[in-house]
């Protein structure tokens, strides 16, 4: 099943997720990883691969936000109260505005900041901002900060999750399982 139905997430949708949240926990990691690191080309290189990942991952938040524009968001149990039919409203506008956020102003600060961003040294991505350190150091900021910010939501994301699978035994989680956990 590619795509969704009231029941569940289609394997689009699925895989969408999953991709992104790899990568995002990725990006995250290697984030922190090499704001730590003495300068080094150890460190350049992580930084090329950094503003790579986040131009594919950019891409893909922007085809994953179409594809669930075009697909139903499958039900909520009927059984839950009504504060968690509009958490669950919240979640995503606060994860989709977390994941063009960040990869957006990590474009401002590199390029704001006279650095071009190659994709994995296929090609250089076209300069759409002149050199301001002004606007690079916002950029920045809201780049650190938004990492912290992002980080505090995929914990209540996750920590929601298993709240619906273990707690409220609801089958929400199963929904965007994998089809190899034996959930369609």
């Amino acid at each position: 099943m590619l795509k969704n139905t009231p029941n569940s997430f289609g394997s689009i949708a699925k895989t969408f997720h999953w991709v992104l949240a790899l990568g995002i926990v990725g990006m995250l990691t290697v984030g922190f990883i090499m704001a730590d690191m003495a300068p080094s080309p150890s460190k350049w290189t992580l930084y090329g691969l950094h503003k790579s990942t986040g131009v594919l991952i950019l891409l893909l938040v922007i085809l994953r936000f179409t594809w669930r524009l075009l697909n139903p968001v499958p039900q909520l149990p009927s059984s839950l109260k009504p504060w968690h039919h509009r958490l669950a409203k919240l979640s995503p506008l606060a994860l989709y505005t977390l994941m063009l956020m960040m990869p957006l102003s990590g474009f401002i600060l590199s390029q704001a900041g006279g650095h071009p961003i190659s994709v994995y040294n296929l090609f250089t991505v076209p300069a759409l901002f002149p050199k301001n350190p002004d606007l690079s150091q916002i950029a920045a900021r809201i780049h650190a900060y938004g990492a912290y910010i992002f980080i505090g939501v995929l914990a209540l994301h996750v920590s929601a999750a298993f709240y619906h699978h273990f707690i409220l035994k609801t089958n929400v989680l199963k929904k965007m399982l994998p089809n190899w956990f034996g959930h369609p």
